[in-house]
């Protein structure tokens, strides 16, 4: 194994050495000068609760964290590869029933990773599996082992991870977890890959840049995500939470959604069991803005509330939506629909607002008060059977909807009486 690194500089001379620090007081485990160069070496050595300190550098190894313990880098400076090559297997399973290659397997509550880069494109190693012009050793980054337990407190700040294949960092386990101020990029080699995942557990992801992922951010089985203020462009979809099933409802909040690739959604609801929560976000250039799919619950469903949504330059094969709310429920059947819209803004898209039961169920949807429509073809249309609210709505002109000129139409079942006549601020 190849591993080059440096410490500190200590009298002009490189100190190669991990230093693992006690929660109490520092604790060196390697002196300066020393050979122990393997981090996973130090995590063997280090007593529970410490911190271990990285140096600037490359490593090459394939970490197991068993114990509660502090890794800390330098920044991006300090580079973990996979030592080895295994981004890919035939089962749907992130680990691979233990064969998969991953940077970082987590096997401990409160276990902190912070100031690190991974990267999952080992350059002395070759998969053959190529994604994004890089070719993939990594399957994941980080990620809990959910076989084995269920781990809580993870903690993963200003941290970088690139060129994974299918999970960038995970808490797979059910447990509590904070990731925070991390970048994620090129995570995208298959339909399941998600960038930064929770399932079943709760926590908050936080202040997060995504790039170039199949899937950027999203939780499923969720008793309770914070997505806050987070950054995602040019990945497939945005953000997603699917099958919120208690505890606490997931929140959206303040994140920026932009450049989706062909066909990609911003932020969207899958089969809620309580009522998530969907505020001032902003999101351009996807194909489908919001949405949300039919609900687990009978009465659950999202609100949606002073979200500003801009279809200009989104890339799609068929119809562009700012808000697609259906019954429907993909390949699992369908679910009655309830959504609640207050003061978004939609703007740039073939239909502002669609309304759908198509496939059984009942949708209702109360698009009131202050939601403003305008720029786009059709402002809202409600299908047949559809039960949709749009009173107190602003519709781009003075005259209401349907009336020629910038004003949107309101088509279908949307009511719309009476409007506003005035632009919201």
């Amino acid at each position: 194994m190849r591993r080059t690194f440096r410490i500190a500089m200590s009298g002009g001379i490189v100190a190669a050495c991990l230093a693992v620090a006690g929660p109490a007081s520092a604790k060196t485990v390697c002196s300066s000068g020393c050979l122990t160069n393997s981090i996973q070496a130090a995590l063997t050595a280090a007593s529970p609760g410490a911190t271990i300190t990285i140096g600037t550098g490359n490593y090459y190894e394939n970490l197991v964290v068993t114990k509660p313990v502090t890794l800390v880098g330098s920044g991006v400076e300090t580079v973990i590869y996979p030592n080895t090559s295994h981004p890919g297997c035939l089962s749907e399973s992130s680990l691979c029933g233990g064969l998969a290659s991953n940077i970082i397997l987590v096997e401990a509550s409160n276990v902190t990773i912070k100031s690190l880069r991974l990267e999952g494109n080992n350059p002395t190693l070759s998969s053959g599996v190529v994604r994004g012009g890089v070719d993939i050793d990594a399957r994941n980054g980080i990620i809990t082992n959910h076989v084995a337990g269920t781990y809580n407190n993870l903690n993963v700040s200003k941290v970088k991870v690139s060129d994974v294949y299918l999970r960038g960092i995970y808490a797979s386990s059910g447990g509590t977890f904070n990731f925070n101020h991390d970048t994620v990029e090129n995570v995208q080699g298959e339909g399941a890959s998600i960038a930064m995942f929770n399932f079943g557990g709760s926590g908050r992801m936080e202040a997060n840049k995504v790039t170039n992922a199949n899937d950027a951010i999203s939780a499923n089985w969720s008793t309770g995500t914070e997505f806050l203020t987070n950054v995602i462009v040019k990945s497939g979809s945005g953000i997603h939470t699917d099958n919120n099933e208690g505890g606490l409802a997931d929140v959206i909040r303040g994140n920026n959604v932009r450049e989706c690739t062909i066909d990609g959604y911003g932020i969207w609801v899958f089969a809620p069991y309580v009522s998530a929560t969907v505020e001032s976000n902003k999101i351009y250039g996807c194909s489908v803005g919001l949405a949300a799919f039919g609900g687990a619950v009978l009465g659950e469903g999202p609100t949606f509330r002073s979200n500003t949504v801009n279809g200009t330059g989104a890339a799609t094969t068929g119809t562009t939506y700012g808000a697609y709310l259906t019954t429907d429920q993909l390949a699992y059947g369908f679910g009655n629909l309830t959504a609640t819209l207050t003061k978004n803004k939609f703007s740039h898209f073939n239909t502002g607002m669609f309304v759908t039961q198509t496939n059984g169920g009942q949708a209702t949807v109360t698009a009131s008060p202050e939601n403003s429509f305008w720029a786009n073809q059709t402002g809202a249309d409600g299908e047949p059977g559809t039960t949709v609210n749009a009173k107190e709505d602003w519709w781009g002109c003075t005259k209401g909807p349907n009336k020629g000129g910038t004003c949107n139409t309101a088509l279908g079942t949307v009511t719309y009486t009476p409007f506003l006549a005035y632009k919201p601020l």
